[in-house]
């Protein structure tokens, strides 16, 4: 009986410590560099936007956490906390795509005009009514 608790316990100790390392390693993982990596998808922000609209689970797993490109219209430029923050869209469209700015990038962002047609490099982390991006490079 003593050695089947035991082994019990080991087995519960073992998935224990596998797990704290599994975690330990996601949470150090370094930050994807995106002005050194190239973009895994290059689309328009209209059909970002739509496949999004249209299928919003599958769309997360295409480009969720991946370094993604987009053209399109400048709608709004916005800072927040010292860093710029893009919007891309249109007027007649319900969605947009938010690009939070990388800090080297503000400047260049605030000198962009609205209607200006621009492409954005960063990171997709989904979508929440607009598409959001972080980590953002302006692609010249």
């Amino acid at each position: 009986m003593k050695g089947k608790k035991f082994k019990i316990i080991l087995g519960f100790l073992l998935v224990a410590i596998v797990s704290l390392l599994i975690s330990i390693y996601y949470y150090n993982k370094p930050d994807v560099n995106v002005v050194k990596t190239n973009a895994a998808f290059v689309l328009t922000a209209k059909n970002l936007i739509e496949e999004y609209s249209a299928d919003e689970t599958s769309t997360n797993k295409k480009y969720t956490e991946k370094v993604i490109q987009v053209n399109g219209m400048v709608h709004e430029i916005t800072t927040l906390k010292g860093n710029s923050i893009i919007t891309i869209g249109n007027a007649d469209q319900e969605s947009s795509i938010i690009c939070h700015m990388l800090s080297n990038q503000s400047q260049k962002a605030l000198q962009l005009v609205k209607g200006q047609k621009i492409s954005v490099k960063g990171v997709c982390t989904g979508y929440l009514l607009d598409v959001i991006m972080v980590r953002c490079i302006l692609v010249e």
